[in-house]
């Protein structure tokens, strides 16, 4: 069974655990996603916000990392979606998209926005975006690096 919840700080451990499982983030990502969660866990701080999915037995499966962007009306970036990778193709991430759509929508309507790369190590992200309603917005190559398109996605809830 597999409860999505808000971050506790009880789930750091687990959660540095799991981006560090992830095959395809490279050690900046690693690093970014770490202070992400540091951040999103201090009350100082309310950039972000991060839903958990908890296994019994397994505890932190999987989560996602979403926040308003800065300036704008009821638009969002989503930035993180990571699952345990045994537990992949198992409809976690689905789950966890659609309860931080389900939030978001609760509040009114809104924009939201996922940036990912146009490498092949990110073929499944782009697979699982596009399978849950997210359009491609724009392309903006060679952003990251020569060769590696920043892809945008969109979706309208």
């Amino acid at each position: 069974m597999i409860t999505i919840r808000p971050i506790e700080p009880q789930d750091r451990a687990q959660l540095l655990s799991l981006v560090e499982q992830q095959d395809n983030f490279n050690a900046q990502e690693v690093e970014v996603a770490i202070e992400v969660i540091d951040d999103t866990l201090d009350p100082a701080k309310n950039d972000y916000s991060i839903l958990v999915a908890i296994r019994e037995g397994q505890g932190v499966v999987g989560f996602i990392c979403y926040g308003e962007i800065p300036m704008t009306d009821r638009r969002f970036d989503l930035y993180w979606v990571a699952v345990a990778p045994a537990l992949g193709r198992q409809g976690v991430g689905r789950r966890l998209l659609a309860r931080m759509e389900r939030d978001l929508r609760a509040q009114g309507s809104a924009k939201v926005y996922v940036d990912t790369s146009s490498t092949p190590g990110y073929d499944r992200a782009r697979s699982f975006y596009e399978k849950n309603g997210y359009q491609v917005a724009c392309v903006l190559h060679d952003f990251y690096r020569d060769g590696d398109d920043k892809v945008i996605y969109l979706k309208e809830i």
